[in-house]
């Protein structure tokens, strides 16, 4: 199998923006992703801001970056509406008029509420947007809502994320549940496992399938506040080690 993308969930304002674009130049399969929530990702807010600075960085340094769109967020497209603060950064190009975001993903498994899910209307934004990768979590419960987007006939990849973000390890990692819509992997990767995961993966993939692997709260430790964040070092580890099993393994049984 080959990594298509590495990708690093959840750096925040307390990270320092050379330091992840420094990591995207080095390590190109590398993608960084906000997670957006609008308590804490509405326009003028801090991370904001933030977020708006290292888009503006990755403009011209061409690193990859992500929007993992979450709760109220997450609704709102799910009910056929953009919010503006989404919007306007999914417009944001470099000079070759590709999206600076190249992927969102939409995170339908995570949360705990309850809301309306219209695969027409979600694929009318999908088609507005064709240069921009769209990713929907999956998990078992979700299997309806992915086959009625499907009947859309609109492109989409999908996240195997039995916890809904919550970083859980699944029992077993699963193959492609639908041919058309490539799969990528997610819950409780970590520097430390990431190998062994990968290995697990690659049994269970065709020999030249292009996948992607998702960390987010193992790339965190603890700060000064007590509070677990987003740590350029264990992400670098982890993308790294990703690397050298491609170097090593990939396409290989």
């Amino acid at each position: 199998m080959e990594l298509e993308y590495i990708t690093c969930s959840d750096m925040r304002e307390h990270n320092d923006i050379e330091e992840i674009i420094n990591l995207g130049k080095k390590y190109p399969r590398a993608e960084f992703a906000i997670q957006a929530h609008p308590t804490k990702f509405s326009q003028w807010m801090d991370r904001y801001t933030w977020f708006e600075s290292l888009v503006s960085a990755a403009s011209v340094n061409k690193v990859r970056l992500a929007m993992h769109v979450n709760a109220e967020y997450r609704t709102e497209l799910c009910h056929g509406n953009i919010p503006y603060s989404l919007r306007r950064l999914w417009e944001m190009q470099h000079k070759d008029g590709t999206p600076i975001i190249g992927r969102v993903q939409i995170n339908i498994n995570g949360g705990n509420d309850k809301y309306k899910f219209y695969a027409n209307k979600l694929a009318d934004i999908i088609r507005a947007y064709p240069q921009i990768k769209f990713i929907l979590q999956y998990a078992p419960e979700q299997y309806n809502r992915i086959a009625q987007l499907d009947k859309t006939g609109v492109p989409f990849a999908l996240l195997q994320d039995y916890s809904g973000g919550r970083g859980e390890s699944p029992d077993t990692w699963l193959s492609p549940v639908f041919s058309n819509h490539q799969m990528g992997y997610a819950g409780g990767l970590s520097p430390d496992n990431v190998v062994n995961n990968l290995n697990d993966i690659n049994e269970i993939l065709p020999t030249d399938y292009s996948t992607w692997i998702d960390a987010e709260g193992q790339l965190k430790s603890l700060g000064s506040d007590g509070k677990k964040l987003f740590d350029t070092g264990l992400a670098k580890k982890y993308i790294d080690r990703a690397y050298l099993w491609q170097f090593k393994y990939g396409y290989q049984k």
